[in-house]
């Protein structure tokens, strides 16, 4: 029997928590809407890797435990378990969300975490590693997002929304352990944490004057 994709106001996938909607991806419900404890576990996780980068070796650990816990409140609130794909998502999202606490200095010097981390660049799970074209929609659509709040404009909202669906497309086709419907959240909510990033890089200085 043929695969069926489901239709609107079904489950995504068996057993998901996540219902397939139409139209616009910025006016469905969001990752966060679905799982708001998963989304602080990992800027909790972000700031213990930072801390790490700053030399608090001990605060890899904690970056660790916190991504567990991130990994496991979005499976229990989505309803779909993937392990391998929630961890290359979730790391994708703790690394992305820490960039912005280093925005200021040159990270090449950073330490790198060491096997067997999640956290080490040479991991094979890594998002970027699993689909270098899918990381670069991400950011493209993070781009798009950011111009939309200063200058609106509604091609850079399709261009946004085509990123985030082209990069769910290419992790799906790599990790179909997630529905497709559940990587296009996951696809916006990196492009929207790029988003902040590049708004917060490009906000003047305290004290600055325009």
């Amino acid at each position: 029997m043929p695969f069926l994709s489901p239709e609107p106001g079904e489950p995504a996938a068996e057993g998901s928590r996540i219902v397939v909607e139409a139209g616009d991806i910025l006016m469905r419900r969001s990752l966060t809407d679905h799982a708001p404890a998963a989304q602080v576990h990992v800027i909790e996780a972000a700031k213990a890797l930072e801390d790490f980068r700053l030399g608090h070796g001990s605060a890899l650990e904690r970056a660790e435990a916190l991504l567990d816990r991130a990994i496991t409140t979005f499976q229990e609130r989505t309803g779909e378990h993937d392990e391998a794909a929630w961890q290359a998502a979730a790391v994708y999202m703790v690394e992305l969300w820490a960039t912005r606490f280093s925005a200021a200095r040159l990270t090449a010097f950073d330490p790198a975490p060491p096997p067997p981390s999640r956290f080490t660049p040479a991991h094979p799970l890594r998002l970027e590693t699993v689909s270098r074209e899918a990381h670069d929609h991400v950011l493209r659509a993070g781009r798009c997002l950011e111009r939309t709040v200063r200058r609106p404009d509604e091609t850079d909202v399709v261009r946004a929304q085509h990123g985030m669906h082209e990069a769910a497309r290419l992790l799906h086709d790599q990790l179909d352990g997630l529905s497709m419907p559940l990587w296009v959240l996951i696809g916006r909510f990196c492009a929207e944490i790029q988003a902040e990033n590049l708004r917060i890089r490009k906000a003047p200085a305290p004290g600055a004057t325009a």
